[in-house]
């Protein structure tokens, strides 16, 4: 069989955001890693607007683990979803904990608006607190290093190292 260019099957789109991802569930502060889960962000339409369609969307949660805060991103960060994260950084850096890990392991796209983020985190968490990234796969990776933001951040391949690596 002979494929055309037109006969490469396309990704699917996401839903609208008229059905939105559901919240975690009350009362289920445990995880199986034995980390409690602090809150979570997810994506809602703003204030009195109609559901606009989104595509990227966006799920954060904290858990602390020990004296570190460790922030989960999963979806895409770009000029839409920034303003989520950096709502949840904030938060996080409000606690003064000694470290904040921010995983993206689970991030599918990260553009310059989510290094400003990142960076910005990263002066404002200033020298008591400890400000480490995960990154995990090409769509993080590529962008920290095209940017050389993996020389101003310290960047670990897992969750475990970052949070077990010293000071």
């Amino acid at each position: 069989m002979k494929l055309n260019v037109f006969d490469f099957p396309r990704p699917r789109r996401p839903r609208p955001e008229s059905a939105p991802a559901s919240p975690p569930v009350p009362g289920n502060r445990g995880h199986r890693d034995g980390h409690s889960v602090i809150h979570a962000v997810f994506t809602a339409s703003g204030g009195g607007e109609p559901p606009v369609p989104r595509y990227h969307d966006l799920a954060i949660t904290v858990e602390r683990s020990g004296w570190t805060l460790v922030v989960a991103v999963v979806g895409d960060i770009d000029l839409s979803t920034a303003p989520m994260l950096r709502h949840a950084l904030d938060e996080a850096l409000a606690r003064t904990p000694r470290r904040v890990v921010v995983d993206l392991s689970l991030v599918r796209f990260l553009n310059t608006t989510g290094l400003e983020v990142l960076l910005d985190a990263h002066h404002r968490a200033g020298p008591a607190t400890d400000l480490r990234l995960v990154s995990t796969t090409r769509a993080t990776w590529r962008p920290l290093e095209l940017t050389r933001t993996h020389e101003r951040l310290v960047v670990h391949a897992s969750r475990a190292a970052a949070i077990a690596a010293p000071r």
